[in-house]
């Protein structure tokens, strides 16, 4: 996922100005060498077919958006990997861009640090290799050790459902909803809310309702 001069290759797309430069001021130019743009058409302009490296790209943006340029980089720069980054309100957006085919997703709200550690982490194959077959055997055995509740929950994320529309949906308070987050997180050992939703897409229960047979 290298340059030609040795550096992670890095494409950040944001309309708004000011979180493209703070974004890209977290990533230390000695390793990386970034480009930013402020539509998703301008990179889908530059980029080559066989081009590398790794899409930084804000979900909600016109007339483009983050799901809609996940999916056309599948088709015209396969190579590339796409990381989305999403406002709190935006978490269902961001799942649609998993689908699509996007590696992960941040919170803006989240430590930008830990974006650039996630980057640094997608030298990983693309998910049709058989590495990622593995990866679902490893999420499915540790599916066994969840509570029924705690599966159903992790299917409404995975769905991109909200803690507030998990609380309302399974009339359980909010409270209770984290409570079981955290657990998940344990259980499954992710470190971040978008583990989680990438493990629920790899299992398919991003796309079917709790109880249903796989």
């Amino acid at each position: 996922m290298t340059n030609p001069g040795g550096q992670r290759q890095v494409y950040i797309v944001d309309d708004d100005a000011l979180m493209r430069d703070v974004i890209a001021a977290h990533f230390p130019p000695a390793e990386f060498s970034v480009e930013t743009f402020g539509a998703a058409r301008d990179l889908l302009r530059r980029l080559p077919a066989d081009a590398v490296g790794c899409v930084v790209t804000d979900v909600r943006m016109s007339p483009m958006d983050g799901v809609a340029l996940t999916e056309a980089l599948r088709a015209q720069a396969p190579k590339i990997t796409v990381v989305v980054v999403t406002a709190h309100a935006n978490v269902a957006l961001a799942v649609s861009a998993m689908k699509a085919g996007a590696r992960d997703f941040f919170e803006k709200t989240e430590d930008l640090a830990r974006l650039v550690d996630a980057v640094r982490s997608l030298n990983d194959p693309p998910p049709e290799d058989p590495a990622t077959a593995a990866e679902r055997d490893r999420v499915r055995q540790r599916l066994q050790s969840l509570t029924a509740r705690e599966l159903e929950i992790l299917v409404e994320i995975g769905q991109g459902r909200t803690g507030r529309q998990i609380s309302d949906g399974l009339g359980i308070s909010a409270r209770t909803v984290e409570a079981h987050r955290r657990a998940l997180m344990l259980k499954m050992g992710a470190a971040r809310l978008g583990h989680l939703v990438r493990m629920a897409t790899l299992c398919g229960l991003d796309s079917r309702p709790f109880g249903a047979e796989g």
